[in-house]
């Protein structure tokens, strides 16, 4: 097992976000008391490590730094089958997921609002490989909260609709 995780999670609402992991980010010590003041407020952060088999991303482990409660779990298990896991090791649980299945995923910049979308095979090796979803915004260069995979996937094939929907969103 490598000696660092892989990226910080960040797990608001139903929302993940996911950032390369640096040696600077708060994992104890004297930060740990803001770390506890997120987990009181509703936020859980988590260190994650992934596990790859044949270059693409199988399995994640998962370590809690505050805010392990169920709704965190269960939002952590979505976001990992969307994203293609297999297996994800939760502290005392090991969840079994179906692995991929890919279909339209998409997202919304926090910086300039913009929506992102894509269901091609270049994209989805991207994920596959790298183990989350696309992390900045190619526009603005924010980060961007992990995708989402859509219950149907559906072609937008009139680019005014797409910047109708981005309009209004705005």
């Amino acid at each position: 097992m490598p000696d660092f995780p892989d990226y910080r999670l960040t797990i608001r609402r139903d929302t993940v976000l996911a950032i390369d992991w640096h040696p600077w980010l708060a994992t104890g010590g004297p930060m740990a008391t803001m770390l506890y003041d997120r987990g009181r407020a509703g936020v859980a952060l988590a260190d994650l490590t992934v596990l790859h088999e044949d270059e693409l991303a199988a399995e994640a482990i998962v370590r809690f730094l505050t805010g392990d409660n169920v709704k965190a779990r269960a939002t952590l298990t979505r976001w990992a089958g969307e994203v293609g896991y297999r297996r994800l090791w939760l502290p005392g649980e090991v969840v079994e997921l179906p692995g991929p299945a890919e279909a339209l995923a998409e997202t919304r910049c926090n910086g300039c609002a913009v929506r992102l979308y894509d269901d091609g095979p270049d994209f989805w090796d991207h994920v596959r490989e790298a183990g989350r979803f696309p992390a900045a915004c190619p526009l603005c260069g924010a980060d961007l909260p992990q995708w989402r995979v859509c219950q149907t996937s559906r072609a937008v094939d009139d680019p005014t609709e797409v910047e109708a929907a981005n309009a209004k969103s705005v």
